[in-house]
């Protein structure tokens, strides 16, 4: 079938030209409509005449039509009409993308036109009236057409709103290049003579960065006569307007400033309270840029978390392996307002783990732990992240390791990502001895399904009766996993055939991991999960009979598996004498001579 609908539906193309015929002989304002090909667009021309004048415009049936209304531009498209305009040109009518519906005809959209310019009337003769806006443009819809952006926190604007008028001060601020737009960051606001504000929730790694000054002044203007300020001139003449007087800019020292090399912002309130940033980007030039507002309601808490996540701002996490799946893991849990983290992994970020960890090519060469912790920082603005580069599983000092695992047994909650069981038993015993809960994940080979598990303290077997009763259900299993593993994300079958797990397998298993780590520290009674281990299904594949295939492993009836060998009350007396010895020695070696 044709892609283009005017041959593909010759019906509704019928139907077209007859809604528009008949239009145009029943009304008295619609003439000399012609239809053509433009750029294989089905195209109507006709004129619209509203209180004495004759509007030309051209009607054009998009390539999707009529899933997709029509749109009406002027015929001469630098002509300008109505204030619902679009920048491209086109006319905002009653009848467009949110309104629209397959039944309704090109001539009600010429309807729509008439109804706007007739009403309007920008070039006839008679009264001019507005048409109210029927819709909210989104900030992105705001924002396509501003280069210069700057962000501000809207606890901002009821603390200028709060200073007496003619207030002066200076800001602090950065600008960086994005993408498509420039954004300036407005860290403080400091008024002559009173404390400053400052934005504490912009990342710190974000606020290290090289500070710009500029000045801040409270006007009671009205909005439009800050309206067309093009340049430092223009700025110093809306000033004077507003009651600053020339002799009172050369006094102020932060407004001297401007003339140096470098960026210079002025920050001005309206009457209405309304904020406006001008940039002086050029040392040699007086133009300024006027900036478009980002605003945003951030605060201390993130209003979009669940109510339950907020006490997680005192909890710490220890999370091993950032790697695949370590490495989303930390970025998650990040977002929900963890307050501490302990990251330890020594391996080095490679171009080949691009495909599946939350890393790219701008950390190639980097530890994974210091390349997660700046991803973490600019997440978070509060939370604390160290690292570690160390082998739990490999060749390290003593010492070194000792720190490490001090470090770990502090934590709330320790997430094994690793799928390396020396590293495992680590943990395990870092767990038991400090009673700690432990999460681990498992990505099976080839990327079929995986599995993911917990033991906490007094609710879980311990880890180890946890891990056996996972290897028993598997050794119960009818069918062994498939095919031999060749490293930990890659199958190879029977046949030969090598199937790899890809990173949407891989974000499905962190996804799931996070949750049950997210679950684990808030202690939630009852849980979301009654099990300790889940297997699951990603693939119609080994016991798996389809994706999403879930099957939880009771481990109820597990015993605990209790390590070591019991002390006699001998020996245990023998131990505390010892350690008494110990202790009177210390304090015999601290006391003054």
């Amino acid at each position: 079938m044709s892609d283009i609908w005017f041959i593909s539906d010759l019906q509704r193309l019928v139907k077209e030209r007859e809604a528009i015929c008949l239009l145009e002989d029943s009304v008295d304002w619609l003439t000399g409509t012609n239809w053509i090909l433009d750029n294989g667009r089905l195209v109507v021309e006709a004129i619209i005449q509203a209180h004495g004048y004759d509007y030309p415009v051209k009607m054009v049936y998009p390539a999707l039509f009529p899933a997709v209304p029509p749109t009406v531009y002027p015929k001469n498209s630098e002509e300008r009409w109505s204030s619902h305009q679009y920048v491209s040109g086109a006319l905002c009518l009653e009848w467009r993308p949110d309104t629209w519906h397959t039944e309704v005809t090109g001539a009600q959209v010429l309807e729509s036109t008439y109804t706007l310019l007739s009403t309007e009337n920008p070039r006839g003769t008679g009264e001019q009236h507005i048409v109210p806006s029927q819709h909210e443009l989104s900030t992105g819809q705001i924002l396509r057409e501003s280069f210069i952006r700057v962000y501000v926190n809207k606890a901002l604007n009821a603390y200028l709103a709060g200073l007496s008028s003619f207030s002066t001060g200076s800001i602090e601020f950065s600008g960086r290049w994005q993408s498509q737009s420039y954004l300036v960051l407005l860290y403080s606001v400091q008024p002559d003579d009173l404390p400053a504000w400052n934005d504490t929730l912009i990342p710190k790694r974000l606020n290290n960065a090289a500070k710009n000054r500029g000045a801040f002044y409270k006007t009671g203007l009205p909005p439009k006569a800050l309206a067309t300020t093009n340049t430092l001139q223009d700025l110093e003449a809306v000033l004077e307007q507003a009651g600053y007087g020339t002799a009172a800019l050369k006094e102020h020292s932060i407004w001297v400033e401007k003339d140096a090399g470098g960026l210079f912002g002025v920050l001005l309130t309206d009457a209405e309270d309304n904020l406006h940033f001008f940039l002086k980007i050029a040392a040699s030039k007086s133009e300024v840029w006027k900036a478009t507002f980002v605003q945003s309601n951030l605060d201390t808490i993130n209003p979009r978390l669940p109510s339950e996540l907020h006490e997680l701002s005192s909890k710490s996490v220890g999370i091993v392996g950032l790697g695949s799946v370590g490495s989303k893991v930390a970025a998650s849990i990040a977002r929900t307002g963890v307050g501490k983290f302990y990251l330890v992994d020594e391996d080095i970020f490679l171009p080949e783990n691009i495909c599946r960890n939350d890393l790219d090519w701008r950390n190639v060469g980097e530890h994974k732990v210091h390349a997660v912790a700046e991803v973490m920082s600019y997440i978070t603005a509060t939370a604390q992240v160290d690292v570690a580069t160390l082998s739990l599983g490999g060749q390290e000092s003593s010492a070194a390791l000792d720190c490490v695992l001090r470090q770990l047994n502090r934590c709330d909650l320790l997430i094994d990502a690793t799928a390396n069981p020396i590293i495992f038993n680590l943990l395990a015993f870092i767990a038991k001895s400090y009673a700690k809960p432990l999460v681990w994940a498992e990505v099976f080979a080839g990327g079929i399904g995986g599995m993911i598990a917990r033991s906490r303290p007094g609710q879980d077997p311990d880890l180890q009766a946890t891990k056996a009763a996972f290897h028993e259900y598997l050794s119960m299993q009818d069918v062994a996993l498939p095919g031999t593993a060749t490293d930990q994300y890659i199958l190879e079958s029977t046949g030969g055939e090598v199937l790899e797990a890809s990173d949407a397998e891989v974000s499905i298993m962190a996804g799931h991991l996070t949750r049950l780590a997210i679950d684990t520290l808030l202690a939630r009674e009852p849980s979301l999960f009654p099990y300790s281990i889940y297997v699951i299904g990603f693939q119609q594949a080994w016991i798996f009979k389809a994706p999403f295939h879930t099957i939880p492993i009771d481990t109820s009836k597990v015993v605990h598996i209790e390590s070591g060998n019991p002390v006699s009350p001998d020996v245990d007396s023998e131990g505390i004498d010892f350690l008494s010895e110990l202790l009177e020695k210390m304090q015999d070696a601290d006391s003054p001579s």
